[in-house]
């Protein structure tokens, strides 16, 4: 086939965005994935470059990835805790739609961007490229600024911020990741000293504290009522990224 397959599997996915795309494009290019087999599963598909057309790439290149996406958005939303796990469904929480809007509106007022990008998520809209273009950044910035909007939005779905103690630890994970105009830790600082009333707050006692914080939240969003551990397996290495806690 001689076509260029990274750029063709680019556009076929680009509305489930850079990272299904890559996991496709590892997938054909797995050594482990006998020849013999990858014709077998070309079936009555065309075998040019109209395949790229086809349903082919998704069933045999990005349907693990796209559904995993589709699982963390549903975690997004909060789904899996109004209609429970597994095979055994429970009625839907008819609080669900509201809290989903509480949150959203929550986000919306730390980072207009944050709640934009969510809304695109929550559309499966979502177009990393766009973003690139729009905030004038990497493709990987706009994959962190992705995740950290799933991270503010899970924390306000699950009223986090309200269960991290000791309360400094709350304080100071809410001045720098819950305050508008993404402030920096220097600004993140002065307002915690104002919060807890402690002018002599050092910036390393501070950090400290933020770090703190952020692993309660973590942990938080790991418990059955939340997230959950499977969930938290998949986002809470991005999660860590983005607070940069590594």
């Amino acid at each position: 086939m001689p076509c260029d397959v990274q750029r063709l599997l680019d556009r076929r996915f680009r509305q489930q965005g850079e990272d299904v795309a890559r996991d496709a494009i590892v997938k054909w290019l797995d050594p482990t994935w006998p020849a013999e087999d990858i014709v077998r599963s070309y079936g009555r598909a065309p075998r040019d470059a109209r395949i790229w057309l086809t349903s082919w790439p998704y069933l045999y290149l990005g349907r693990n990835s796209v559904r995993r996406q589709q699982r963390e958005y549903t975690d997004l939303i909060g789904l899996e805790d109004a209609m429970g796990h597994g095979e055994a469904k429970q009625a839907p929480d008819p609080t669900l739609s509201m809290r989903v809007v509480r949150a959203l509106d929550e986000v919306r007022r730390v980072d207009v961007v944050s709640y934009s990008m969510l809304l695109d998520l929550l559309r499966d809209a979502f177009d990393a490229r766009a973003w690139r273009d729009a905030l004038g950044v990497s493709e990987a910035s706009v994959t962190d600024r992705k995740y950290l909007a799933v991270y503010r939005y899970a924390v306000c779905f699950h009223a986090v911020l309200d269960a991290v103690t000791p309360p400094e630890a709350a304080v100071a994970l809410r001045s720098r990741r819950f305050a508008a105009g993404e402030p920096s830790d220097q600004a993140a600082l002065e307002s915690s000293r104002r919060a807890l009333g402690n002018p002599g707050l050092s910036l390393s006692a501070w950090r400290a504290l933020y770090r703190e914080g952020a692993l309660r939240s973590l942990d938080l969003l790991s418990g059955p009522d939340a997230l959950g551990t499977e969930s938290m397996g998949q986002l809470g290495t991005a999660f860590r990224r983005v607070l940069k806690m590594d």
